[in-house]
């Protein structure tokens, strides 16, 4: 579970952990999408909506929220 505090609002997501590559992600679901977020080339997480996922992308700033919260794992 990652807990995110957003907008003053405390929200828990369930995340995948996946061995990818040289590396791993995170699958998690939010807001009816399902986000992959893997580190980028600096380091930083990054989110990208899977190809199964459907409808509208998730807030940006709760996106951050979570990258964010991974990032201190």
């Amino acid at each position: 579970m990652i807990p995110v505090n957003y907008r003053g609002e405390e929200r828990s997501f369930e995340a995948e952990l996946q061995v990818w590559q040289y590396g791993y992600r995170f699958i998690v679901p939010v807001d009816g999408m399902e986000l992959v977020f893997e580190r980028d080339d600096s380091g930083d997480y990054r989110a990208i909506a899977s190809e199964v996922s459907g409808g509208e992308l998730p807030d940006r700033e709760l996106v951050q929220a979570i990258a964010e919260v991974l990032q201190t794992l």
